[in-house]
């Protein structure tokens, strides 16, 4: 079974590996606009782990230890799913995009991809708050796909 901090762990390393390849990005562009706007990526995805993390760290209650190796064990399986994979980034040759325009269409790619792989964790969850929490933090992809749809108009 799933728990929450389980599917927290995993927006945690989602958000990790896209600040990553974000980060690695911007040693490969040339264009001070492409590395701008990286950072800015970099910078969001680090924001939305932290949100992450406080929001698991809430949720940490001491006397909850004797389920700590239960819960461990469930999350491998997630953590294994994720890895270092950052969905549509990870084929990405961030040298090879021409302009802004194509770099947004990419980000907005791996954040849907990200509420793609919520969307399927959700259809393995039978808890009402987990699946409360997973809606929140599709919720909050969403949002993020929203200021990147704002970079292209």
């Amino acid at each position: 079974m799933f728990t929450v901090r389980d599917i927290y762990d995993l927006a945690i390393r989602i958000e990790e590996n896209g600040e990553r390849f974000y980060r690695q990005a911007m040693g490969e562009v040339s264009s001070p606009r492409l590395k701008k706007l990286l950072q800015w990526n970099a910078d969001e995805e680090v924001e939305h782990r932290e949100f992450f993390k406080e929001k698991k760290n809430a949720l940490r209650d001491p006397q909850d230890m004797e389920d700590e190796l239960a819960e461990q064990m469930s999350g491998f399986v997630l953590r294994d799913a994720v890895s270092d994979h950052a969905f549509s980034l990870e084929e990405v040759d961030f040298s090879r995009i021409a302009d802004e325009r194509e770099l947004i269409r990419k980000a907005i790619g791996f954040e849907e991809d990200s509420i793609t792989f919520y969307e399927i964790i959700g259809s393995f969850i039978t808890d009402p708050v987990t699946l409360e929490e997973i809606e929140n933090i599709k919720a909050e992809e969403k949002k993020h796909i929203t200021l990147l749809e704002d970079l292209l108009e």
